[in-house]
């Protein structure tokens, strides 16, 4: 009461000397205490809004500690399905499982769980069932936006439910490349040997889904896939790309017909990948094709691949080939790779030439002994 009436006295005093009584009167009756007000407002809703999130994290804490119990339960208890059913009913009781948030927190928590315990894919897909979450991902199956139809393709995938292969089938007919990638990806996952599906796929594959086609095959099936061939005739190049990287991962051979097509592939993509797992699986019978190849083609990154085959399976024909082409290229990278080839074919080449007769121009020399020792400069 003190501070107040000095305050009001402090206030007549302005009025007094400044003579502005109706204005100091308006910020004496009117504004301070509007001012006043709305702190006090703000206060008692930061206090209320700090109340309220207490509560939810509460309440988010004891279903999170529910649901760990309950999926616990289901997933090491020895219960019948009946029991497991009567569980989840009590469950859904003594949570708020129509909200929203509550059946995500649910379905995130068995996803989960499959990651940590590595389990069995039918007995989280019948626990996913006895939590209706079927509806959830067949309605995202069919939502109208494409990453709502993704989810629910990854979410069958994460689950195994091969019983949805019928609706993966119909979303490989959709325009959307990224939800026609993920059926795909999700159908090869569920059978592997059904990778023959993907000599029909019209759509690019990117370098992500090629990785992962890849690796879905090569974990699931310990020798080569029948019918790999069909998918060197594909008209996509993307797919007769993954069918030259299945057959150079599983260390098999083209046979002579294949070498001939693929290594003359109108798609320079194709020549260039046909001709490294030439090289990697050391196919010597194809050096003959290489070397009319070489002599024709226009596409330097292709001419590059062709003389790294020639490095790693050269004869005596490739070395004369190299020797010539060694005076006459003009693109320092060609050259580069020419010279690497003839010092793997002909280690000491370049010191007997050197010793014999100086032939060899500055560059040429510094290539070959770079070749020799990559740290020297």
């Amino acid at each position: 009461m003190r501070i107040y009436f000095f305050g009001f006295k402090f206030f007549e005093t302005l009025e007094l000397i400044s003579g502005q009584v109706s204005f100091l009167k308006a910020l004496k009756y009117g504004i301070i205490p509007l001012f006043l007000t709305i702190v006090f407002l703000l206060i008692i809703t930061l206090l209320f809004n700090h109340h309220i999130h207490l509560e939810i994290l509460k309440r988010k804490k004891s279903v999170e500690e529910a649901t760990d119990s309950i999926l616990t339960q289901l997933l090491f208890g020895n219960d019948s399905y009946e029991n497991m059913r009567i569980a989840v009913e009590v469950f859904k009781f003594g949570v708020p499982y129509t909200r929203r948030w509550c059946r995500q927190f649910v379905l995130e928590r068995i996803l989960q769980m499959k990651q940590i315990f590595q389990l069995d894919g039918e007995i989280l897909l019948n626990i996913y069932k006895l939590f209706e979450f079927e509806k959830i991902t067949y309605g995202l199956l069919r939502h109208k936006k494409w990453y709502k139809r993704s989810l629910g393709i990854y979410q069958l995938q994460f689950l195994h439910d091969v019983a949805k292969k019928k609706e993966l089938d119909l979303l490989l007919k959709e325009r959307n490349s990224e939800v026609k990638s993920n059926a795909l990806i999700t159908l090869i996952s569920f059978s592997p040997e059904r990778f023959a599906i993907l000599a029909n796929y019209d759509n690019p594959l990117n370098k992500a889904d090629e990785i992962k086609i890849l690796d879905i095959i090569y974990h699931n099936t310990p020798v080569l896939p029948k019918k790999t061939c069909i998918l060197l005739k594909s008209k996509n190049t993307s797919i007769v790309i993954l069918g030259i990287k299945l057959l150079s991962l599983y260390q098999v051979p083209f046979s002579e017909k294949q070498v001939t097509r693929l290594v003359r592939f109108s798609n320079f993509r194709v020549r260039k990948e046909a001709i490294e797992a030439i090289g990697k699986l050391k196919m010597k019978e194809a050096n003959k094709v290489l070397i009319d190849q070489y002599k024709i083609e226009l596409h330097k990154e292709v001419k590059m691949s062709i003389l790294v085959s020639f490095k790693n399976i050269g004869n005596q024909e490739n070395l004369e080939l190299l020797k010539s082409l060694l005076n006459t290229e003009q693109d320092t990278d060609l050259k580069f790779k020419i010279i690497d080839a003839i010092v793997s074919l002909q280690p000491y080449f370049f010191e007997e030439r050197t010793n014999a007769t100086n032939t060899f121009d500055q560059e040429t020399y510094s290539m070959a002994l770079h070749v020799k020792d990559p740290y020297l400069v």
